[in-house]
């Protein structure tokens, strides 16, 4: 991977998270984004967490925001942690946005881009040895 790829993608991680803070600051009621109304419902208004629900929930987006900021330095800086933590944290953040649907729709795609990324990068370090046949082919 060249500099500029890899700062580029440091950038775009570092960016991920910096909008994971849309889901601490609106529980929390430290501001107000619009499209991101106060709603202490999820899955589409099917489940109602109450006040409390949604502010743990909004710790968990903090988190999310944190650690993908932390990613970004990590690739940035060619750390070896990053790829398993950005796979952990692409995991978590597309289960938050299921949870944050219907406003949080372009965050699957997004995660799911992520985790597609990581899942490519992985097989290409795998051992031979470790790849399915069917996967060698791919290659």
């Amino acid at each position: 991977m060249t500099r500029v790829t890899r700062y580029v993608l440091a950038v775009m991680m570092a960016a991920h998270g910096l909008i994971h803070l849309i889901g601490f600051v609106v529980p929390w009621d430290m501001g107000v984004v619009e499209g991101f109304p106060y709603d202490t419902t999820v899955l589409g208004g099917s489940a109602d967490l109450g006040n409390l629900g949604v502010r743990l929930i909004g710790i968990v987006w903090l988190a999310c925001a944190v650690g993908f900021v932390a990613v970004g330095v990590g690739i940035g800086r060619r750390s070896s942690w990053a790829l398993p933590l950005v796979a952990s944290l692409g995991a978590l953040s597309l289960t938050l946005c299921v949870l944050g649907l219907p406003e949080t729709a372009v965050g699957i795609a997004v995660n799911a881009a992520i985790l597609g990324g990581v899942a490519r990068v992985a097989r290409s370090r795998a051992p031979e040895s470790v790849v399915a046949p069917e996967a060698q082919v791919l290659r």
